[in-house]
């Protein structure tokens, strides 16, 4: 199959309610069984809308979001920029990356963390680092074929019930020549 039209764009206003309808079925295909049904099923297009409206136009410091399209359709997103919390201060963390199961392992994920990477760099980052669910095997594997590998920091989410356990991945980017 060839994959029409790809490309990267940031994201605006006008996509909050596809990242909300991208975001939500990229987390039931990804974490049933991790998270509860009730909680999953409960995820509401509208409400995410919202959030997602409000993100974009009063983004948090440093935060860059961008949307990965096929031709005009919006097929996955990219959060990324400063580290959140305690983290390592002075890297880049990707805090999000979500492609719709209609488009998984069609190259849209390639092309959208490639550009994630490419937006780390150019703000300056030196090195950067994500955090995976501990039994998402597709994503580590997607992350580890990419260099971007586990450095053995865990922490566990709990703003979910139960918590989801997670590892951090990292990567240091090497100096253009």
């Amino acid at each position: 199959m060839t994959t029409p039209d790809i490309s990267v764009r940031a994201a605006t206003e006008h996509d909050a309610e596809r990242l909300a309808e991208v975001h939500i079925a990229a987390w039931r295909a990804t974490y049933r069984g991790v998270m509860t049904d009730e909680y999953l099923d409960g995820l509401d297009v509208g409400r995410a809308a919202s959030a997602w409206r409000r993100n974009l136009v009063e983004p948090r410091q440093g935060i860059i979001h961008l949307v990965v399209r096929s031709a005009d359709e919006v097929v996955g997103f990219a959060i990324l920029g400063p580290a959140s919390g305690d983290s390592d201060q002075g890297a880049g963390q990707l805090h999000a990356i979500n492609v719709h199961p209609d488009w998984w392992a069609q190259g849209a994920g390639s092309v959208l963390f490639a550009a994630a990477e490419e937006k780390l760099i150019d703000l300056g980052y030196d090195r950067a680092f994500l955090w995976v669910e501990q039994g998402n095997s597709r994503a580590i594997s997607f992350y580890s074929n990419r260099q971007w590998l586990d450095d053995g920091a865990t922490l566990k989410d709990t703003r979910f019930d139960p918590p989801v356990a997670e590892n951090r991945h990292s990567r240091i980017f090497l100096p253009a020549r």
